[in-house]
């Protein structure tokens, strides 16, 4: 965070000894800083202009320093002789001597002037103590700027070695101690996955919150619903949608888009903790899904005691990961059965029941896949027709990526309460439970 302060010394240095490069960072911080106002993950495309920017200053610093020790043990070279160059006519050269000539006098006075004269002066007739001062004055500044950024390199490291060692982990197993004080490894993602992998359907697809979706794939060896590819804010919304939506409307959908379904469970990150998160997304395309009246979703979320609201506690997530495990939760076995729960609880595996053939034979025809152009890996995909009730009532989101966007379009009350930021209001939606 804090070289971004030495960043903006950086962007008036742009201005030094002007070069094509340094126009080239100067129009790559205005992009990067305007396309990171638009959507907060691109913040990360500011790290490496920020990087250059703040060792501008650093950089010039230094490198004064480093001159002047040089200097120290450097024969003395004669001065060269000064000679300007003719005045360019016309051009910026033109409009840039009109402005010095009504404002020099202010940016660089004659006492100014005089200064530096005698500061050249001093340095060439008593080089033998000038020398001596400067380097004097380059330690000083360097001994500062060592005090100065010693604790936060100290604290930079320590971070570094504290991400090392989590990363060092592998995610889908953790060690964890016991009441008894037992350290036991904890596998249960990843022996979920292949338990998923040896006992379902080769094509079998999975339905599960994005956050899992390559996991699916690179581990369980199935097709996976959304993964982290989540440039379609419609889509993962609908994903959203389906999974904090009543139970009977969610199977209505899950039945023609997946045979399986895993949620994580257990307290230890589960989707529990995230669904709040999820009914948001889904509102911020299906206004029907928590009302205009309720932008946020604040619906659907737990009480001060942990106990749901009325619309957590009817939603398929809060049942599944609560399946049999709470009393009186437990999913409706017309629509779901549950296959596998691990070891220790942390994923639980059910079988979506009645699943609609016609819609999974009409998804894996080819001819219903819509791409750019044949083979192409952008393809903006389609759902069976059976679901166009549903997708009809999505508002869509009005994402950066749209450049091809024209005109204006209607938002859901989420998208213009970002856009406002200030609470929507509207009609509370009337929609059944049992409705697509």
């Amino acid at each position: 965070g804090k070289p971004r302060f030495l960043a903006v010394f950086g962007l008036l240095f742009c201005w030094h000894q002007r070069t094509p490069g340094k126009f080239l960072i100067f129009l790559y911080a205005a992009v990067a800083f305007h396309y990171s106002l638009k959507m907060s993950r691109l913040m990360i495309i500011c790290g490496p202009v920020v990087s250059v920017l703040a060792g501008f200053p650093v950089g010039l610093i230094f490198d004064w320093c480093l001159n002047q020790f040089i200097g120290l043990v450097s024969p003395r070279l004669p001065a060269e002789p000064y000679v300007p160059l003719p005045p360019r006519s016309g051009g910026m050269g033109s409009i840039y001597r009109t402005i010095w000539h009504y404002f020099g006098g202010m940016i660089y006075p004659q006492e100014v002037k005089d200064l530096c004269k005698a500061k050249d002066s001093l340095g060439s007739t008593l080089w033998f103590v000038d020398r001596p001062v400067r380097a004097i004055v380059a330690w000083a500044i360097l001994v500062a700027a060592w005090n100065r950024f010693l604790p936060d390199s100290k604290e930079f490291i320590a971070h570094c070695e504290e991400v090392a060692v989590h990363m060092s982990s592998p995610q889908l197993m953790f060690e964890t101690t016991l009441r008894d004080g037992r350290k036991v490894i904890v596998d249960d993602y990843i022996r979920g996955y292949e338990w998923i992998r040896d006992n379902t359907p080769e094509d079998s697809r999975v339905m599960a919150w994005w956050d899992y979706g390559y996991q699916i794939t690179g581990v369980a060896n199935r097709t996976s619903i959304a993964d982290g590819n989540t440039w379609n804010h419609e889509h993962i919304a609908t994903l959203g949608r389906i999974l904090t939506g009543p139970e009977k409307r969610c199977h209505n959908a899950m039945r023609h888009l997946a045979d399986y379904v895993l949620v994580w469970a257990g307290g230890h990150g589960d989707d529990m903790g995230k669904s709040p998160h999820l009914a948001r997304i889904g509102n911020s395309v299906f206004p029907d899904h928590c009302g205009d009246d309720d932008p946020l979703c604040q619906k659907f979320g737990f009480y001060e005691g942990g106990q749901p609201t009325p619309m957590m506690a009817r939603s398929f997530l809060y049942k599944a990961v609560n399946h049999n495990l709470k009393e009186g939760v437990r999913l409706n076995p017309k629509y779901w059965k549950e296959v596998h729960t691990t070891k220790y609880g942390l994923m639980r595996v059910f079988q979506v029941m009645n699943v609609s053939q016609e819609s999974k034979e009409w998804i894996a025809d080819p001819a219903n896949r819509l791409c750019d152009a044949p083979g192409s890996w952008y393809c903006v995909g389609q759902y069976p027709p059976a679901l166009q009730p549903m997708i009809e009532k999505r508002k869509n989101f009005p994402q950066l990526e749209d450049f091809n966007r024209k005109g204006k379009f209607e938002t859901s009350a989420y998208s213009k309460y970002i856009e406002s930021q200030r609470s929507g209001g509207g009609k509370k939606s009337s929609s059944s439970d049992d409705e697509l």
